[in-house]
This record gives structure tokens, C-alpha cells and sequence, in this order.
């Protein structure tokens, strides 16, 4: 995590069309929470996959903010992407 600051730049490319995206950090969270899942002694949960094939982030949120949107580009909501942070 060390290049993952706010305002670090990322590339994002959406596996959709693999058209790569710049965009930045916009913020990083202290710890998730899920409701459906009880807390061991270190109080932050560790959340388990819906789906076995999806990788999710265990313990810090990142939030990325897309810097601009080409035209010929339609962003569509669950599209899975791949982050590169700070290169």
C-alpha cells in the first residue's frame, strides 16, 4: 500500500473493452464493515466472497475517481477492472 496516498494517480482498465482510464485516489478507509459477519477479538470482520471466482478487498477500502470518461467509452456497473496506483 505504499504508493495508495489521496490524490495518487491510477490507471484503471476496464476488462469490458481494455481500454485504460486515468483516474486518482479520491480516499482510503480505515476498515469495512459487514453486518453479516461477527467480529473476532480485533473487531473488524473479515468478509468472505459471495462468488468464489470474485477477489474482494479484506480490510481497507480505496475509493478511485475517474479523471475523465473518452466519448467512446460507456461505463457499465459491475464491470470488473483492474487498478495500477502510483506508476
Amino acid at each position: 500500500m505504499r504508493h495508495i496516498r489521496e490524490g495518487a494517480p491510477a490507471q484503471i482498465t476496464l476488462y469490458s473493452d481494455n481500454k485504460t482510464l486515468q483516474g486518482h485516489v479520491s480516499s482510503i478507509g480505515r476498515a469495512i464493515y459487514d453486518q453479516s459477519v461477527e467480529s473476532d477479538s480485533s473487531l473488524i470482520p473479515d468478509v468472505k466472497p459471495n462468488v468464489p471466482w470474485v477477489r474482494l478487498a479484506q480490510r481497507v477500502p480505496v475509493r478511485f475517481t475517474l479523471d475523465k470518461v473518452p466519448g467512446d467509452v460507456t461505463l457499465v456497473s459491475g464491470t470488473t477492472c483492474s487498478i495500477a496506483v502510483g506508476q
